[in-house]
């Protein structure tokens, strides 16, 4: 017998190795076994992809060394799955299976070992346990092809396997701080204190202390805890509201009056209603039935509804349904850090039946729960993640909602495989026989055709729920602002009464600018030199709050320059602004009004993020500015106001896809305001105000956008006509690089033509000290297997030969 592995290496194609007698009834297609692999006969763990009968073509094979799972770890969907993302991103098997498992799961000899810190040693009297226990005691840490040596093993892999299991071991990787979810703490009467008459014994008790009383009073409002449905009262919210302060309130406590408590933020009290429904509008039954009717003939139906048309509610009317038939849902986000929403609303419809799949959790967190899911799948009927939840173990899988389809962050960059988890997750439910339902405000232009051309369903619910009405778009024209010195820095007059308006009326505004950092060049204004990155050919961005400048593309910091790299003047001068600049403009402008920021630099720390959508949501900040994080999933009543910078930036982008981004970009922030009763305004700063862009975005025209975007890409043979693929080559020396790039985009005209586009440097064309040329291909769609075909043969035809192998080659289908 003989097994087809796929090992964790950037090798193409599965590797062959004879099933030794004994084994043979131990492996199945799923398991995981132990192999030599390469010339330095390194261990790895494998999975088993296929087995057969028969002789081998091969002169000598090696055998298998052992097994180390009793039931396969990898299901037959998931195997079928890693071929197709394999096949269609031109990728190894190898990229997707390290993609694809938690690291725990996936052994070498390379894997570090370390004790379980939180468990004594303990001698079991198996000598080889025991003696690798001991080597760890004084050496801390070890790989496991130092521990085949000490213990004399050949294949040391089941004695690990077994102190894994046990706990007593634990792989390097794996340790890392706990995922604790961030805690909310919240104030509610004692059982004394519950009822109405102790209330009113309470009062005459505080009489003489004034503040204790106003607590009690402002309590008793807020919490409206002698009305038929009480609110819960954040402990924050209180001292905010009254003045006071945690002692006060400890006062209290001790006192017996309240008493204080906390849960997971996101997480609903146990004793919450759980299951209970929201009565659907007549708009969105309707879209419910359109959705419903679409998902009987065909496999997958696009939802277009406008923002806060409850478009979540649909989804958990459909994950019911399925969880009724005793299907199990996955629930794809963009990015699960942005969702602490989401999540809460859809553990308030269905409670502990909600499983989180996302990168927070630590690595033996992950492995657990792949394992929980592969043992138990009744368990997990509803998967809320982000791309990578693709890959979990389903047995049953019923429904796939890919909520904001059109999301970049869908698209995974680096490392490979580089895979569209929107894209992937139509590939997922055919395997599984399931219906796909892809929402947006702003669908994708491939979702938006595919739908129009019938392969798709198509359901719209163009009406914002309850009582709400899509925000005014006011189109402000900085040249014209300028010329009249109705500019107060980065920010129009009618923009900034804008929001001095709105936090008048005690409501919120969001402003949003595309770019982080506090400006993005430094110029001399003698000679003109802007200081760039030692290693990248790329300006330096000026971070204020730590006085450096950094590279976006590498991450190194410099120190700000005093003189001139080229000709010593001292005359230095800041030329642009992001997101850091706005939030310290805005605060000299209204130095009263309670501002924050929310991009990468400010939500890098623990619970960062739901810290400042928590201080957003409870209204103790006015005015929140940020980059795209605030274009996504945030639902806030009191937002009202919604400012952009400057738009002309988002349009004017070198990529064929920048009108349709800006457009999703201005129209989903701009969806942000007046989601519950209030009409919102949006403020669109730019100077070419008669831009298309901006009038589509002023009417809400998702579907004039559409055509109007779909002509130009018909004109030019761009998807969705076409398929595209990027080629970019690296490496150090820019001759090398230049050379193989131009003998790839010749190879590739032999068939394809003008269909190539390159090579060319890149915008930025030396990253990490790497120089880089960039090809795009043109593939027809109806040849579009046989023309891929052909560009691996002259892949592999080209980078056998010894002036190009040392040459990177990085390969991205579809891209971003």
């Amino acid at each position: 017998m003989f097994a087809d592995l796929i090992l964790p290496v950037s090798v193409p194609g599965t590797f062959s190795y004879l099933v030794p007698s004994e084994l043979e009834n131990n492996v199945a297609v799923g398991c995981r076994v132990v192999v030599n692999f390469g010339k330095g006969r390194k261990l790895y763990s494998g999975i088993v992809s296929r087995l057969n009968d028969g002789t081998s073509l091969l002169p000598a094979i090696k055998p298998i060394l052992s097994v180390l799972d009793n039931a396969p770890i990898v299901t037959s969907q998931q195997l079928d799955l890693w071929y197709r993302i394999s096949d269609h991103y031109m990728c190894t098997l190898g990229e997707v299976m390290l993609a694809a498992m938690p690291g725990a799961l996936v052994l070498t000899s390379e894997t570090r070992l370390v004790a379980a810190a939180d468990k004594p040693t303990n001698w079991s009297g198996n000598n080889k346990h025991d003696a690798l226990m001991d080597a760890l005691e004084l050496r801390q840490e070890m790989n496991l092809g130092e521990a085949g040596q000490l213990l004399g093993l050949k294949d040391p892999m089941p004695v690990i396997k077994q102190l894994l299991d046990q706990g007593a071991l634990m792989i390097a990787e794996e340790i890392g701080e706990k995922f604790t979810p961030r805690m909310d703490r919240f104030v509610k009467l004692s059982p004394e204190a519950s009822t109405e008459e102790a209330l009113h014994t309470w009062f005459d008790k505080l009489d003489k202390a004034p503040k204790l009383l106003g607590m009690l009073m402002r309590y008793v409002e807020i919490s409206q805890c002698l009305s038929e449905e009480p609110r819960e009262v954040k402990r924050d919210l209180l001292l905010r509201s009254t003045s006071t302060t945690a002692a006060h309130l400890k006062k209290l406590v001790e006192k017996g009056l309240f008493v204080v408590y906390e849960r997971p933020a996101g997480s609903l009290p146990s004793s919450s209603a759980r299951g209970r429904k929201k009565e659907l509008s007549e708009a969105q039954r309707a879209a419910l039935r359109e959705v419903q009717d679409a998902l009987l003939e065909k496999p997958v139906c696009l939802l277009h509804g406008v923002t806060a048309s409850g478009k979540t509610e649909l989804y958990m009317e459909l994950i019911d349904a399925a969880m009724q038939r005793g299907e199990q849902t996955l629930y794809l986000l963009p990015e699960i850090a942005l969702t602490t929403q989401v999540i809460g609303r859809l553990r308030d419809r269905f409670g502990d039946r909600v499983s989180v799949f996302h990168s927070r959790l630590s690595p033996r967190e992950r492995t657990e729960l792949w394992l929980r899911m592969l043992n138990d799948p009744a368990g997990h009927p509803l998967m809320v993640g982000a791309r990578s939840a693709l890959f979990l173990p389903f047995h049953k899988l019923g429904l796939i909602v890919v909520d904001e389809e059109h999301d970049a962050s869908y698209k995974q960059h680096d490392p490979s495989p580089r895979y569209n988890a929107r894209d992937m997750a139509v590939i997922l439910a055919g395997l599984h026989q399931a219906k796909v339902v892809l929402g947006s405000a702003t669908p994708s232009m491939e979702s938006f055709f595919n739908a129009h051309q019938g392969k798709y369903g198509l359901a719209r619910l163009l009406v914002r729920h309850g009582d709400a009405v899509l925000p005014k778009v006011v189109r402000v024209d900085l040249a014209d602002a300028q010329k009249r010195k109705r500019m107060r820095g980065y920010f129009s007059e009618t923009l900034l009464k804008g929001i001095e308006d709105a936090i008048a009326r005690k409501e919120q505004a969001i402003i949003f600018q595309n770019r982080r950092g506090y400006v993005p060049v430094w110029q001399c204004e003698s000679c003109g030199w802007v200081p760039e990155c030692q290693h990248c050919d790329v300006s330096l961005t000026y971070h204020k709050q730590q006085h450096g400048l950094r590279c976006h593309y590498c991450g190194r910091t410099y120190p700000p320059p005093v003189n001139c790299s080229a000709c010593g003047s001292n005359r230095l001068r800041m030329i642009g602004f992001g997101t850091e600049k706005i939030e310290e403009e805005l605060a000299l402008l209204l130095p009263d009004a309670r501002i924050a920021r929310m991009d990468q630099d400010t939500t890098r720390g623990k619970h960062a993020f739901e810290r400042i959508l928590s201080r957003f949501g409870d209204g103790d900040l006015d005015v929140l500015v940020g980059t795209q994080m605030v274009t996504k999933g945030l639902d806030f009543d009191q937002v009202t106001v919604v400012g952009i910078i400057n738009a002309d930036h988002l349009m004017r982008f070198p990529d064929m896809r920048a009108h349709e981004r800006a457009f999703q970009m201005m129209s989903q922030v701009a969806g942000r305001s007046g989601r519950k009763r209030d009409p919102g305004t949006v403020f669109i700063q730019a100077r070419d105000i008669q831009h298309p862009v901006i009038g589509l975005v002023v009417a809400h025209d998702t579907e004039g956008m559409y055509t109007r975007e779909l002509e130009h890409r018909r004109a030019h043979g761009y998807p969705p006509f076409t398929r595209l693929v990027r080629f970019t080559l690296k490496h150090r020396l820019e001759e090398r690089v230049s050379h193989s790039a131009e003998a790839l985009a010749a190879m590739l005209r032999e068939r394809l033509g003008d269909r190539v586009l390159g090579p060319e440097p890149p915008p930025v064309a030396r990253v990490r000290d790497k120089h880089l040329r960039a090809i795009l291909v043109k593939l027809d769609r109806n040849a579009y297997r046989s023309e891929k075909e052909f560009m691996r043969e002259v892949i592999d035809r080209l980078f056998a030969e010894q002036a190009h192998r040392a040459v990177q080659l990085v390969v991205d289908v579809d891209p971003m």
